[in-house]
């Protein structure tokens, strides 16, 4: 049988014993520590990780819903696009046929019974008119018609000279007229509008 005696001063062995105890306490602490900052770690990190699944998804969503938005506005640009060039073609045709048949419109009214046309040349914003009358007098007041319509913005001097047909001495002329624009001609009948309205108001 082996017994240990401890021959020390009892107060060395009492301070060891603490020292003992110390560095146990603090050895735990710092492993309870290190246990709680690890659980909070972990549990921050979790719902921090659903909170950016959640944003993430709600990105995806709108991306997507941004993406069909953007195809739809870029089938109705198309669209518009394409109704643009319509316009466009409408407007030229308008442009270069509008005109002629307004033009055509005026003659008629214009046409005094004394003057009869046998040429009508309409060509991009001019007119050549050639016919017969009776007298000078029935030229002149032909073009002076022909100068108060609104599409014809201006009307050339008539070349007239004597003919005989028929045993009749005719007066043959000619002479050019130039149609105004399409948008001109919408501007002074706006205008007129606008006067007769002030007119009737009165």
């Amino acid at each position: 049988m082996r017994i240990k005696l401890d021959l020390r001063p009892r107060d060395y062995i009492d301070a060891e014993k603490t020292q003992v105890r110390f560095g146990r306490i603090v050895a735990l602490v710092i492993v309870l520590l290190f246990v709680l900052v690890s659980s909070f770690t972990f549990v921050y990190g979790f719902f921090l990780s659903r909170s950016l699944r959640t944003e993430r998804m709600q990105l995806e969503n709108q991306i997507a819903l941004m993406q069909e938005q953007g195809a739809r506005m870029n089938a109705e640009l198309k669209r518009l696009q394409t109704q643009v060039k319509d316009f466009g073609k409408a407007l030229m045709i308008l442009q270069q046929e509008l005109p002629s048949i307004e033009f055509l419109s005026v003659l008629e009214m214009a046409l005094p019974p004394g003057v009869w046309l046998d040429k009508v040349d309409i060509s991009a914003g001019s007119v050549s008119l050639s016919g017969f009358a009776f007298t000078e007098n029935d030229v002149v007041s032909f073009g002076r018609a022909l100068s108060e319509a609104s599409v014809i913005s201006s009307v050339g001097f008539p070349v007239t000279s004597r003919v005989r047909e028929d045993e009749r001495v005719l007066v043959r002329f000619s002479l050019k007229c130039r149609i105004s624009d399409i948008m001109s001609i919408g501007g002074q009948r706006d205008s007129a509008d606008v006067a007769l309205g002030k007119e009737a108001g009165r």
